[in-house]
């Protein structure tokens, strides 16, 4: 399998995808997959799900998200295109929604493609970092 480092930018379907949901779009972020599309947190903590599979159990999931985070930008980004689908790690500049505190997350996804869509999504995040308020 020949691999290429091909950008330091999220593909336009992922951004477009990542913006929606940022924004409270689910619709934006589930369009991005194939019906049985499947999301998989491998590193998930004990008591979270380690996998989502079918648009309606990541729109459960997904729906959650704005009690814990509201979500920022991406730095340091790397991308690789394989044969069927892409890696990419990132540093993701969030906020946590409770308590309105600035962290860092680093996050290296393996991404699945069929017919244009995510058909599978492995989502490795690591922990929480605190990080400093950008100006």
């Amino acid at each position: 399998m020949e691999v290429t480092v091909y950008t330091t930018e999220i593909p336009s379907w992922l951004s477009a995808a990542a913006a929606g949901l940022a924004a409270g779009d689910i619709d934006a972020w589930l369009d991005a997959f194939t019906d049985d599309g499947v999301h998989e947190f491998p590193f998930a903590e004990q008591g979270a799900p380690e996998r989502l599979e079918g648009k309606e159990a990541m729109r459960a999931y997904m729906s959650e998200l704005p009690k814990y985070i509201r979500f920022g930008s991406f730095h340091d980004v790397t991308v690789r295109e394989t044969s069927d689908g892409v890696v990419i790690e990132a540093d993701g500049h969030h906020w946590d929604a409770v308590t309105g505190d600035p962290y860092a997350m680093r996050y290296v996804w393996v991404i699945t493609r069929r017919d244009g869509r995510v058909a599978v999504l492995r989502d490795y995040m690591g922990p929480r970092r605190p990080r400093p308020e950008e100006s």
